[in-house]
């Protein structure tokens, strides 16, 4: 892989929320604490239903004061804005979405151009003339996001010598790595954020009070009642169906959620050791990965 290499992530939106609101709202509806968002410091987090599972997940950077820049999935855009809309009431804060002033990238590494002393610890962010560069702030050493104001991103390749991967590059890290990224939000939607490890992704906060979604996220917590995870299926031969069931000695173990761009599902992680074994199934085989940065 190149040493210095950037990917547009044409698949993100970037959504303002703005006002003298802004943290109040925010806080009352996501998973995350706003709190532990400064102008050094980004945030991963949910917007959950009632019940507490899966709408909606994005990145949260400060741009200023109050206003907050959420990078979600193009495709949830529309639909995310308007549910934030719903949860407005008579709050002072704007929303809007900005596709055409920023533009979303993922880069490898940093150099002295971003910034001398660039700290690689999760979440870490720094802002210049060419717009807003953060460490992934759910795992350790991913790499590095960048939301780049649109009339300086030529410039910023120029300036990095970057070469320009292509956009497969970015999904197989994030399959690689057990991320969902590129899981169409419907497809998620039936899982708590605790089954979409949110907790190890450092999407949930225990300590800020109410959240929507907030009861049943804690209980499941509180007594450990996990007994599935989202997990990534690497297919060693054959194919696989989405909803196809994966069996270990007869028993249901999980089931196929997605195939494209890459294989996850939906695992029982207590019923037996499921990791590391080549799996059959109706047409193919499989392994079920777990994550190094998943503890279990």
């Amino acid at each position: 892989m190149n040493s210095n290499f950037g990917i547009r992530l044409e698949h993100k939106s970037i959504i303002s929320v703005s006002g003298t609101d802004c943290i109040n709202f925010l806080q009352n509806i996501i998973s995350n604490d706003i709190f532990l968002i400064t102008d050094s410091n980004s945030i991963y987090s949910y917007l959950l239903s009632p019940q507490g599972k899966f709408l909606y997940d994005f990145m949260i950077i400060q741009q200023s004061k109050d206003n907050f820049l959420l990078q979600c999935n193009k495709k949830d855009a529309t639909d995310f804005v308007d549910k934030l809309c719903t949860y407005k009431l008579r709050s002072n804060i704007e929303i809007k979405q900005l596709d055409k002033k920023f533009k979303s990238y993922f880069f490898n590494t940093a150099n002295e151009l971003i910034k001398t002393s660039f700290k690689t610890i999760r979440g870490f962010t720094i802002s210049n003339d060419y717009g807003f560069f953060f460490n992934d702030p759910r795992i350790d050493e991913f790499g590095i996001h960048g939301i780049i104001y649109e009339d300086k991103d030529k410039d910023l390749i120029k300036e990095l010598t970057l070469t320009l991967l292509p956009f497969q590059t970015y999904e197989k890290l994030c399959h690689n790595n057990g991320l969902t990224d590129l899981i169409p939000a419907k497809a998620l939607q039936d899982f708590f954020s605790l089954e979409l490890n949110g907790k190890e992704l450092h999407g949930v906060s225990f300590k800020k009070g109410c959240f929507v979604g907030q009861e049943n996220t804690a209980r499941m917590n509180l007594k450990n009642k996990i007994r599935k995870r989202v997990l990534p299926i690497q297919i060693i031969s054959g194919s696989v169906e989405i909803n196809e069931h994966i069996s270990i000695n007869e028993n249901i173990v999980g089931k196929i959620i997605s195939i494209d761009p890459h294989c996850f599902a939906a695992i029982k992680i207590d019923e037996v050791n499921v990791f590391e074994q080549i799996i059959p199934l109706k047409q193919g085989s499989i392994k079920i990965t777990k994550p190094y940065w998943l503890s279990l």
